[in-house]
């Protein structure tokens, strides 16, 4: 079944480009391909950028390539073909305008969303395909990655229910703690569930209230969707060559 290529909306329109740094681990930017037809219109010439290697997984690599080679070779006239199946292509299905650099167009999947700037013309770098984790993206795109104004949580070391504060340091103690620590934490996710506040949320505002906002462990993108902590990209220890 081949892939399909839909416009984008005008919310989306920073993932056509390179991300870095905070910007690259609040959506789950893997890296993106740059590609174009060669003089003759026909060929294929690719490489491909980093953005955080560590998601660069044999998964995502194994249906990045079906992807791609989908949009080569699926269907009567695939847009990825040629320049000429390209131009037909943006003619007849414009996708979103980037202001002079192409149009641009999506594909999600599952696991994994690409975002296309085509812009088919010779002599320059006619497609940028720019590749993301949903893990990371979806929450990102649902604005799960600010934190509420406040929730409720569990202490830690005893259970206690408590109701925690947006910059503000330490906890209040909840009327409605129970001894019991598994009642308290299903109050805890139930009250947050009806504000619309994730377990990841929950839990860099915990961080937050004891280590303090503006660390690394107070941001909900460094956590999954059951409050866990996910694995952060390896530091560099030396340059890169």
């Amino acid at each position: 079944m081949p892939y399909e290529l839909l416009s984008a909306e005008q919310r989306e329109s920073d993932l056509f480009f390179r991300m870095d740094g905070e910007a690259a681990e609040r959506h789950g930017a893997i890296g993106y391909m740059r590609a174009d037809f060669g003089r003759d219109g026909r060929g294929f010439w690719t490489t491909w950028f980093d953005n955080q290697k560590h998601l660069k997984t044999p998964a995502f690599k194994a249906e990045f390539d079906n992807v791609i080679n989908s949009l080569r070779d699926d269907g009567e006239k695939p847009p990825f073909a040629s320049r000429r199946n390209l131009e037909v292509f943006c003619a007849a299905s414009p996708g979103l305008t980037l202001s002079g650099r192409g149009d641009g167009f999506k594909l999600q999947t599952e696991d994994f969303s690409y975002y296309f700037r085509c812009q088919p013309r010779n002599g320059d770098h006619e497609i940028y395909a720019m590749a993301y984790d949903n893990r990371y993206l979806l929450p990102e795109l649902a604005g799960k990655h600010e934190l509420p104004v406040a929730c409720y949580s569990t202490l830690p070391s005893t259970g206690e229910l408590i109701q925690i504060s947006l910059n503000k340091k330490g906890y209040l103690p909840c009327d409605s703690s129970k001894p019991d620590p598994e009642e308290n934490r299903l109050f805890a996710d139930t009250s947050n569930r009806i504000f619309g506040i994730t377990r990841a949320q929950e839990e860099a505002m915990l961080a937050g209230s004891m280590f303090g906002f503006n660390t690394p462990a107070a941001k909900p993108w460094h956590y999954d969707q059951n409050g866990n902590p996910r694995p952060q990209q390896p530091k560099k220890t030396e340059p890169e060559r």
